[in-house]
């Protein structure tokens, strides 16, 4: 609990950013779907170590969510070249006055919702299969593209991928990584690209790290990757620091 309420504390105080890294098509990784936004601390020289699995333990992700998004939001308004994405927890996937603001700034600015790509995490049970539904589906209403981030690491269900029709599957790196030691797990790979290919029109293999991850993953039927080999976070990568702060209520 007190790693919590330093976490938050450091919130209000501006210490924490987000770190962009690219998601591009892999035939030419000039080509980019979006940037996605990653905490990181503002001193931070590597990833940093923060108490994501302690925040959902305690049902507590829902403000650093919003304030996430409501910064992802600024940079959209600041530039409109950018489209950005973000992640949130799945316990935050429900609509309530907790996040009328955002939604709100987002109807008001349809320009921006296109732009915007909310990432939903794996690591926890929403708080109602219904409630995620609607929640994803009021986001592609307003414009937003919806992904499910970590694929097959997590809780998630087809059921639910297959009812919110999300844009983009991001496949956890784990799957890459068994596919480089044997023959068997890269045909699972490829098993995995070709199911998420019937669920989303775009499929995202995470992890990538060299040129033979890149032929693998392409081997494997995807043409979307994320990984070091394409960048890796960065603080700077929109050309000034994207500062985090608490949001009111």
């Amino acid at each position: 609990m007190h790693r919590v309420k330093n976490f938050y504390n450091e919130l209000a105080q501006g210490k924490l950013v987000l770190a962009f890294q690219p998601v591009v098509w892999m035939p030419d990784s000039d080509r980019m779907l979006y940037q996605e936004g990653l905490l990181r601390h503002i001193d931070a020289s590597g990833e940093g170590v923060y108490p994501l699995v302690m925040l959902e333990q305690l049902q507590s992700m829902r403000e650093l969510d919003r304030s996430v998004v409501g910064c992802v939001i600024d940079r959209l308004l600041h530039d409109e070249h950018l489209r950005l994405g973000c992640n949130i927890s799945a316990q935050s996937a429900i609509i309530d006055p907790f996040w009328h603001s955002i939604l709100a700034r987002l109807r008001e600015t349809p320009s921006v919702a296109a732009r915007l790509v909310i990432e939903i995490t794996e690591s926890a049970t929403p708080p109602s299969t219904s409630a995620a539904i609607e929640f994803v589906l009021c986001l592609r209403e307003l414009g937003c593209r919806v992904a499910i981030d970590d694929f097959g690491a997590g809780l998630g269900t087809l059921e639910f991928i297959r009812k919110t029709r999300p844009d983009i599957v991001k496949i956890d790196q784990g799957y890459l990584q068994r596919a480089r030691l044997d023959t068997n797990n890269a045909q699972t790979l490829g098993h995995l690209v070709q199911l998420c290919k019937t669920l989303a029109p775009c499929v995202v293999i995470e992890g990538i790290e060299t040129e033979a991850d890149r032929a693998l993953a392409t081997a494997c039927g995807s043409e979307w990757g994320q990984g070091y080999l394409f960048g890796r976070p960065r603080i700077d990568a929109l050309g000034e620091r994207c500062q985090l702060q608490s949001m009111p209520a």
